[in-house]
């Protein structure tokens, strides 16, 4: 009988209490938001500035590298020489700089528009053998997305 009764208090006990979420929210403050917003457009001036400096060395070395030649002079080369792909791989680094600002504004904007609040919150507590309603100040953060 003792075990049956401890076995039911326990599961009262464990159905009324409240815990950690199974898929945590992560809130993100204004400082957070304006941290990552920041970061990134670090990252996106370095791919944009390392994506001209690329495509720039490619095209000084894709203009050394063709000359006319005294047996062909109005032959054109076909082969891809080493700038053009110097020169390439800098338009798509400079490209891949593009969604970094994007995101970074979109971060700044949330980072506006977040606001802080205190609210009072109600959970379920066992006292004795009645569950009641109790309150307790919570902080939060309001996005507005």
């Amino acid at each position: 009988m003792k075990k049956i009764a401890m076995l039911t208090m326990l599961f009262a006990f464990v159905t009324a209490s409240f815990g950690q979420q199974i898929t945590p929210k992560q809130d993100w403050t204004e400082t957070d938001y304006y941290k990552k917003s920041k970061k990134q457009k670090t990252a996106a001036w370095i791919l944009l500035g390392s994506g001209v400096a690329l495509f720039t060395g490619g095209l000084i070395a894709h203009s050394i590298y063709i000359r006319p030649r005294a047996d062909y002079p109005s032959a054109e080369l076909t082969e891809i020489t080493t700038g053009e792909i110097v020169a390439t791989v800098g338009v798509l680094t400079a490209g891949g700089s593009i969604p970094l600002f994007i995101a970074s504004s979109k971060n700044k904007k949330k980072a506006k528009v977040a606001s802080v609040f205190i609210d009072i919150e109600k959970a379920q507590v066992l006292q004795g053998t009645v569950f009641s309603n109790q309150s307790f100040p919570a902080v939060g953060v309001k996005i507005h997305l």
